[in-house]
């Protein structure tokens, strides 16, 4: 085993340990290095936040960069808690669930359902839910380390999940689940490959969309459910929110722009909290903001 996955293991070990409010103090000491040591996360969170949001000042600018530094630190911080206590979120009162009910009736009705997020909050809690409360698959792109691949599927797959590719054997695997009536979940914000995806809108900026949630609402009938996962102050738990079910739209550009514009409404309630550290913009005529 490698030195780099050597200290990826025992850093989840290690986090294990920590009662997770002191994760908190941790995360503000991660974050402030993050924001005064010259690093790729600052510099591409700073380019995305100024894109998104021209009319801001500068000063608001790097209040809201702080703030997203500190929720980025903390997804990494919680990821031990997440994937080797499963259980220790929701046995210590730490998370709340609104509107599960909703998801509920629409498995009943049996034409499966797919629950679509955003990067933003801790989307492992939302695994880590969705893993002892469904029956789920959610497509992956595996990372190009093989043990943090490993180490992912192994703890996903553990709190009750299935990780599948996003291949055609993937897509086929997640069709037939959702026609037996299962719950497929996306973090449908991520940059597909190449002639993969399509050009949408997103802040009224172009971006580079996936199209995989709009196809399958169309080939299957199944409902279609933003979820997303809101981190709580000063080390007081999440709140995992669902939505009532929506229908995207017939056509494929119509339901990826409908996907897009619901994740602004989601990402304004909480805009520090979604992952700007990803080059969101890099498949279009904006990539040049990550390299000025």
């Amino acid at each position: 085993m490698s030195p780099l996955n050597i200290i990826i293991g025992a850093s989840l070990k290690a986090l294990c340990i920590i009662p997770y409010k002191y994760l908190f103090f941790l995360g503000k000491v991660m974050s402030f290095l993050f924001y005064i040591i010259p690093n790729k996360h600052k510099k591409i969170t700073e380019a995305n936040l100024s894109l998104v949001f021209p009319n801001l000042e500068t000063y608001d600018i790097k209040k809201l960069l702080k703030e997203s530094l500190f929720q980025s630190s903390m997804n990494i911080l919680e990821s031990g808690i997440a994937w080797s206590k499963p259980g220790y979120i929701i046995d210590n009162n730490l998370i709340d669930v609104r509107n599960f009910k909703s998801i509920e009736n629409s498995i009943e009705k049996g034409n499966g359902v797919v629950l679509f997020t955003p990067h933003l909050g801790n989307i492992e809690i939302l695994i880590n839910f969705l893993g002892r409360n469904t029956k789920c698959i959610i497509p992956f792109t595996k990372p190009k380390n093989k043990y943090l691949d490993f180490a992912i599927r192994k703890y996903r797959n553990s709190l009750g999940v299935r990780m599948v590719d996003i291949s055609t054997q993937g897509i086929r695997e997640i069709l037939k689940s959702l026609r037996e009536g299962n719950v497929v979940a996306i973090a449908s914000d991520q940059v597909p490959k190449k002639d993969h995806g399509i050009l949408s809108r997103f802040f009224d900026k172009e971006i580079y969309s996936m199209t995989l949630l709009p196809k399958l609402q169309q080939k299957t009938n199944c409902a279609a459910h933003l979820m997303f996962c809101e981190r709580k102050e000063n080390g007081e738990g999440f709140c995992i929110h669902f939505e009532d079910s929506i229908f995207l739209s017939d056509g494929i550009q119509e339901g990826v722009d409908k996907m897009n514009l619901e994740f602004e409404k989601c990402i304004m309630k909480f805009p520090s909290q979604y992952s700007w550290e990803y080059k969101k913009f890099k498949r279009t005529d904006q990539k040049s903001i990550y390299y000025k």
